[in-house]
């Protein structure tokens, strides 16, 4: 098998200097998130800012002069006020955010705007049953699927206002650029072929317990992992749980429906008690050898889109929980969206904030971002190549995962985007 890229958790490879931000006095937090927002927002704008549009009733008036870039961009994929009206009479499923559905919905009328008639606060439905009508506020609503046509219902922050995201065009949007940098968007899987990757994983599993048959290796199977180990199983439903929530929080922050499953089939994690056991499966199944220096995790992220994360427990069950989850973001990060590489910084930022979230009971994590601040405040720089760095330098952990934690609590839309 092809690794892709393998992620191991802190530490240092590249050391190209490429460019550096320099602040003459001392770093607080405060001065450092306020950069990281400004440079943030600054490239999300320039990239996403969606293209002048004027025109008369039902056209896309107002996103010509939309300063969000939030907003922008949900305009640019939008319904006009006449496609809108257009979708009134036919039957759709509603997912709302909540998790339920309501199938069989008869759309009877969008409440919008007078002067914008594309944005709407309320959804008028006649139900299943064809005689009880319903008002469903827009905020309440993911979005609608119809035969597989999906809109996705998106917030306008300053409007205060809803419109419909067209998911078909805004991905074949996507796409287009991504076909031009030699990535592609991850294709849909149907219920039936994703039964079959999990088939597969599941044999893989059976492989891995094989070949280890002196361990007594035990796989435990949830709605999103196969879980093997030789850990004793009462001890792996602490390890579960974190991951579902890792799940349940990156669904959110990345905007995918709830519930949704962003792996192919299912994700494999392979947990060993003993260091030697670890190696041998990297070097058995995943044609590895790790660097038992800097290594105890590893997520191996396969060029056909599968995810196995290998581990072993170590001294301290709360850092291993959070190692855990840790390299699982790495797969949940590669699998979202597109093949696309996601840059070092970003990625383990990404991946140490939510295992702090998941696993609060691991401090270690709080004690980098402490250390990271030490260093910026002496050095009075982020590290050079911070920003373009393959991989970045252990010390800087703390400072990409203050980053992503500050940008979340910003505007969880703007991080999103």
């Amino acid at each position: 098998m092809r690794v892709a890229t393998v992620v191991a958790r802190r530490y240092s490879v590249g050391n190209s200097l490429f460019w550096e931000v320099r602040v003459a006095m001392r770093i607080s937090i405060r001065c450092l998130w306020s950069i990281t927002f400004c440079l943030i927002v600054l490239w999300s704008a320039q990239t996403t800012w969606a293209q002048n549009r004027t025109g008369a009733k039902g056209a896309k008036t107002g996103a010509s002069t939309a300063k969000d870039p939030v907003e922008a961009s949900h305009l640019e994929h939008s319904l006009s006020g006449e496609e809108l009206e257009a979708l009134t009479g036919k039957t759709f499923d509603l997912l709302l955010k909540n998790g339920k559905k309501e199938a069989g919905c008869t759309i009877k009328d969008f409440l919008c705007s007078k002067q914008l008639p594309d944005r709407f606060r309320t959804i008028v439905v006649t139900l299943s049953d064809g005689k009880k009508t319903r008002k469903i506020q827009s905020e309440q609503v993911f979005q609608l699927e119809q035969e597989g046509k999906v809109y996705t219902v998106a917030y306008l922050p300053t409007q205060k206002y809803h419109v419909l995201i067209d998911v078909a065009k805004r991905d074949a949007a996507i796409a287009a650029k991504l076909e031009s940098e030699g990535n592609e968007i991850w294709a849909a899987i149907p219920d039936a072929e994703q039964e079959k990757y999990t088939a597969e994983e599941r044999a893989f599993a059976e492989q891995v317990k094989t070949h280890f048959t002196a361990l007594n290796m035990q796989s435990v199977e949830t709605k999103f992992f196969i879980f093997v180990s030789d850990m004793p199983p009462a001890q792996l439903s602490p390890y579960l749980k974190q991951l579902d929530t890792m799940c349940d929080a990156l669904g959110q922050a990345f905007g995918f429906p709830p519930g949704h499953n962003v792996w192919r089939g299912k994700a494999v994690i392979v947990a060993f008690v003993k260091e030697e056991s670890f190696v041998e499966f990297e070097k058995k199944f995943m044609e590895h050898t790790p660097n038992l220096m800097t290594t105890q995790g590893l997520c191996h992220q396969l060029g056909e889109g599968r995810v196995v994360v290998s581990a072993y427990r170590g001294n301290s069950p709360e850092y291993f929980a959070s190692l855990l989850v840790h390299e699982t973001a790495h797969g949940y990060v590669h699998r979202y969206k597109s093949t696309a590489d996601i840059p070092s910084w970003f990625n383990e930022g990404i991946s140490d904030w939510i295992a702090a979230l998941a696993v609060p009971s691991d401090k270690s994590i709080a004690y980098a971002q402490r250390q990271a601040l030490v260093r910026l405040q002496q050095n009075g720089s982020l590290g050079g190549n911070f920003f373009t760095s393959e991989q970045i330098q252990p010390w800087q952990y703390g400072v990409a995962s203050s980053m992503v934690e500050m940008l979340v609590k910003i505007s969880p839309d703007q991080f999103r985007l």
